[in-house]
Parts: C-alpha cells; sequence; structure tokens
C-alpha cells in the first residue's frame, strides 16, 4: 500500500536535517590517504586499500579508487559502492575489469566507467563480508548505518581533492540488491545529510514485504540468504538473522519480533516515520535524487517496492525517477510454460531506449558535475517507464497505474494438497493492449464445508491462520488457451481466512487481440516458496472468491 506521512513528521525530519549539518567534527586525517599532486602537475590515478574501525571495534575495509589522471588543483565528485550481499567489493585488483558489453548489472561491478569520467570512487565490503569485520546484520541501521557514516567521514577528512558545493560534500552512491539497501540506509543516518544522487538498483523498500509477503516467508531466499551469508562471512551472522531464517524453514512464520527488526532494516521504517521502542527515531529520508532500476522478474524486490521507495523520496521534493527492466533476483515461478520471446543481452538491462549503465552514467554527470550535456539528456529519461517485454520493449507513464480494470472472481473450490493451479479468466484483449503496473484484488478465503456449532465453521484443531494460498496473473496467447505463463514469475500468497485486500506484484506486458489474462490459484508454489503449504491435515480444501482489478493501459504507444 501506499506510504503516508504526516505534516508533522515530514517537517520535524526537514528540521534535524537543516541543523545536522552541523554536526560533530570529522575526524582528523590519518595518514593512509594518498597525496593529490601540487598544482600545475599530474599523475595517473591509483588504487588503494584502506581500513578503519566501526564504533564497536569491527574493521570496515574499502577501496580508493582515484580518477584516471589526478591534475593538481582540480576537484572531483565522490562515488561509493557496495556489493551485493555475500559478494566481494572492486579492489585495487579489479581496477580495470570491464564488463562484455550487454552485461546485466554491469553498472554496478565495475569502477572503470566512473574513474575514467574524472569521479572518485570508494568501494567497500559490507560488514561481516570480505575484509570487513563485525556481524551481518542485513543493514542495520545502528551498526551498519554507523559503518557507512564513517566511510564518507574518512573520505571527507582524508581527501582534499573532492568537489564540494556550497560548503557541502558531492556524493553520489551505487549498487544492486545489498548494494541498493545500503544508500538507502546511508540516506536516513548520516547526520551531515550528504548524499545528493543515488542509483539503488533491485532493492528493498520493506523487508518484511520481501521476505514474508501475506505472512508466509519466502523460504528459498530465506534458506539462500542464510547459507550465502554464513559462507560468505565466516560463520558471523547475527544471531537474529539466523533465527529468522530457521522460523521461516522450520515454522513456516516470522515471529513478531522477526518482522520489527526486517521493518526497522528497512526504507519503510523511514517512511512511514512511525518509531519502535528504543531504536533510533524514524524521520522522513531527506530529500535526494534518486533513479531507481528495479527488476520486472526480480522474485524477491519487485516492482512494488521500487515504486514505495520513489513515491517516499518524492514527498521531499527530489528528482526521482522509476525505470523498471528485465534484471533481477530471477527464481522461476514453475508453472510458466510460454516464453515472452528472446531478447539479447543487452536487452534485460534497459527499457526501451533506457539502458541501465549509460543512464546512470548521464544521471551521475548531470547531478553531480552538472555537465550541460547530461543535464539535456537527462531530459529524455522519463519520470517511470515499465519493461514490457524481454527484448526490452516499454511503455513511459507520468504516473505507474495502481487497480484499474476490475474483474470478478467466483467461488473456487483449492484443494489444500493439489499442486496444480486453477485458471479463472479475468480479461480478453480485443485490441492491442498494454497492461502494466501494480494489480490489486480483493480476496475471500473461507472454508467450505462449515460444520455448525463450531467456532467459524472450522474442524477442530484447525486455526484462521491455517488456510494458504497463492496468487498469480498468467497470460494465454490467442489459440493456445490452455498454455498458461505467470507474468514476470510474479507470486503472491496469502494467509488465513477472511477477506484479503492487497496489491499484487507489479507486471508488466502487451496483449495481441484474443490473448486472455487469468488469475491462477494454488495450494502451493514451487520453487519459489518451498515447504509453504497448509500443513494441518485436517483442512482438506479452501474456498476462494473476491474481485481483481488490473492496470490496463490500453492501445498506447510503446518504446523500444
Amino acid at each position: 500500500m501506499r506510504h503516508f506521512v504526516s505534516l508533522l513528521a515530514l517537517f520535524v525530519g526537514l528540521c534535524i536535517a537543516a541543523q545536522a549539518r552541523s554536526a560533530t567534527p570529522l575526524p582528523a586525517p590519518d595518514g593512509q590517504a594518498r597525496s593529490a599532486p601540487a598544482p600545475g602537475s599530474s599523475r595517473a590515478g591509483v588504487s588503494y586499500d584502506v581500513t578503519i574501525h566501526a564504533r564497536d571495534g569491527a574493521v570496515i575495509a574499502f577501496t580508493v579508487h582515484e580518477p584516471l589522471q589526478m591534475v593538481g588543483g582540480k576537484t572531483y565528485p565522490l562515488l561509493m559502492t557496495g556489493p551485493g550481499f555475500g559478494m566481494p567489493r572492486v579492489n585495487s585488483l579489479m581496477r580495470e575489469l570491464v564488463a562484455p558489453p550487454g552485461t546485466p548489472l554491469a553498472d554496478t561491478f565495475t569502477t572503470k566507467q566512473y574513474t575514467d569520467a574524472g569521479y572518485v570512487v570508494v568501494a567497500f565490503d559490507q560488514r561481516g563480508f570480505g575484509q570487513s569485520g563485525g556481524q551481518v546484520s542485513i543493514m542495520d541501521p545502528d551498526q551498519d548505518g554507523d559503518s557507512l557514516v564513517r566511510i564518507v567521514d574518512w573520505a571527507e577528512a582524508n581527501l582534499p581533492y573532492l568537489m564540494r558545493r556550497d560548503g557541502n560534500l558531492v556524493l553520489g552512491t551505487y549498487g544492486a540488491s545489498y548494494g541498493g539497501g545500503f544508500q538507502l540506509l546511508l540516506n536516513n543516518v548520516d547526520p551531515r545529510r550528504r548524499l545528493d544522487a543515488m542509483i539503488p538498483s533491485i532493492t528493498w523498500n520493506d523487508l518484511g514485504y520481501s521476505l514474508n509477503p501475506g505472512a508466509v516467508p519466502k523460504s528459498a531466499y530465506a534458506l539462500a540468504l542464510i547459507l550465502a551469508g554464513e559462507a560468505s562471512s565466516r560463520l558471523n551472522s547475527d544471531p537474529r538473522v539466523r533465527d529468522l531464517a530457521a522460523h521461516g524453514l522450520l515454522d513456516g512464520r516470522f515471529t513478531d519480533a522477526d518482522n520489527a527488526m526486517l521493518r526497522y532494516h528497512s526504507n519503510r521504517y523511514f517512511c512511514d516515520g512511525v518509531s519502535q521502542p528504543g531504536k533510533r527515531i524514524a524521520t522522513h529520508p531527506p530529500k535526494v535524487d534518486a533513479l531507481f532500476l528495479q527488476g520486472m522478474f526480480d522474485v524477491i524486490f519487485n516492482l512494488n517496492e521500487g515504486l514505495d521507495n520513489a513515491q517516499c523520496l518524492r514527498e521531499t521534493g527530489g528528482d526521482v525517477r522509476l525505470i523498471g527492466y528485465n534484471v533481477g533476483h530471477v527464481l522461476p515461478s514453475g508453472t510458466g510454460l510460454v516464453i515472452d520471446g528472446i531478447g539479447s543481452p543487452g536487452d534485460f538491462s534497459r527499457c526501451g531506449p533506457h539502458v541501465a549503465d549509460a543512464v546512470s552514467r548521464t544521471w551521475f554527470d548531470a547531478k553531480l558535475k552538472r555537465d550541460p550535456a547530461a543535464i539535456t539528456a537527462l531530459g529524455r529519461v522519463p519520470r517511470n517507464c515499465i519493461t514490457i517485454a524481454s527484448n526490452g520493449e516499454g511503455v513511459v507513464v507520468d504516473a505507474v497505474k495502481v487497480g484499474g480494470t476490475k474483474a470478478m472472481v467466483p467461488k473456487t473450490l483449492v484443494p489444500s494438497l493439489s499442486p496444480l493451479p486453477l485458471s479463472v479468466p479475468l480479461y480478453r484483449a480485443t485490441a492491442p493492449t498494454v497492461v502494466a503496473g501494480i494489480p490489486t484484488a480483493t480476496v475471500v478465503i473461507a472454508n467450505p464445508l462449515p460444520l455448525p456449532g463450531l467456532p467459524g465453521g472450522l474442524p477442530l484443531g484447525v486455526g484462521s491462520d491455517d488456510a494458504m494460498i497463492f496468487v498469480a496473473i498468467a497470460r494465454s496467447r490467442q489459440g493456445l488457451p490452455s498454455q498458461l505463463e505467470i507474468l514476470n514469475d510474479q507470486v503472491r500468497p496469502l494467509r488465513g481466512f477472511g477477506t484479503h485486500v492487497l496489491e499484487l506484484n507489479g507486471i508488466g506486458t502487451k496483449l495481441a487481440a484474443g490473448d486472455q489474462l487469468h488469475l491462477l490459484i494454488s495450494a502451493s508454489s514451487l520453487p519459489q516458496f518451498p515447504i509453504e503449504i497448509a500443513r494441518n491435515p485436517l483442512l482438506l480444501a479452501v474456498s476462494v472468491s473476491g474481485s481483481v482489478q488490473l492496470p490496463v493501459l490500453g492501445n498506447v504507444a510503446t518504446v523500444r
């Protein structure tokens, strides 16, 4: 659901941000930085490693990548980048790494395109990974946030050649997944409010939604999370992270403490402005220019999360844009039978003509360098672009549509042990039609055989939350009504008897005349939600009914 922030919370947050620029003094230079050349001379830029310490004594390791050519007396914008979960930073040996053309996420794991263009890049190891110490806590505002602020403090104190504007450091950030999460956290916790522009790719707004949608744990990713974290962090994950994964896998549900932790480790905590007891006070994120790159096929951080982040940051007046493309955390739904065309590798990273790595470079050149040519080029990048096909074709919209054309779902009996999904027709296109945005739904899950005299009419031993179903929007092509493809592999679980009013996962597709959209309803969903089923053998089936509102845009122009 869309976020609301009170005017009072927003006003207080902005006042705190304004006062915070005069925070405690920066640390003194520590001698680890390389000296800039004297005015009038130059030298080739180099890369070198630095270690500092967090508040709890943990090592923070990062690499400073100087621009290709260091000119005495010249100043350079600073970019900060962090890797994905369990991945290493771009270190000195990787300075010249160049990804093959069309490589997905190429803009997030190379520094060369930026150092060659005159940026200083600081690439760091996330807390608990690589050469950085501490426990892996999944972007804890107090632990990871402390490390992030200290890195920026070090750079500002030790690199006198960094660009400043109006007395403030000129700073940008980029990275994907976990490397996107750090950017939102830094923007929220830096007391000096130094971040000017960011590019978070395929990242989250609310980890509670990401890992536990509809109160059903994403068990595939809970398992991957703990295995990757333990293997990459020398068995050094925060016990709360291990407990969370165990609850999802063994109990099939997260505890209230799990959900509170996930919320605190999310941008939504700050966007909503609702503080938790004993935690830092949630103030609305400060103004920042943000380019969100979100994967349409991403089954852990979907389009909804990118839109929620974008809407939150737009509330403070920043230039915020959202591009949905075909890169992401991909784990097929296991049900799709139709392939939506085959695109080239370069098509994965674009929405129409807007290619991620090129747009990223333009973004920073315009926002940090204020280069006139880049500013002009950025004027052609839309506010929102949603990819609707695997070949990179997209649709440009001023506002992402939420809900729309209503279709009824008649009562449908869903057997609890059946692995096969049931199909309910929703919409048939009579002309070429684009469907792109966030579907919404009202779903009623009921007991199909109520027993008189028993609470809720349920069999003894059956609880109200034992019911569990999985729903998805699927497409069939004209002439192939039985071959269904789940759009963008997006599956949404629901748990518990009663009425559920919710947003389904974001989708994008282009229908030809005669193509249809269906609601698939199933009792299980492999491989995204392994072992997540209704575990009570007394619950043989549930009844499902309600309505779905589809973001039908019509026969609108698309971009290639």
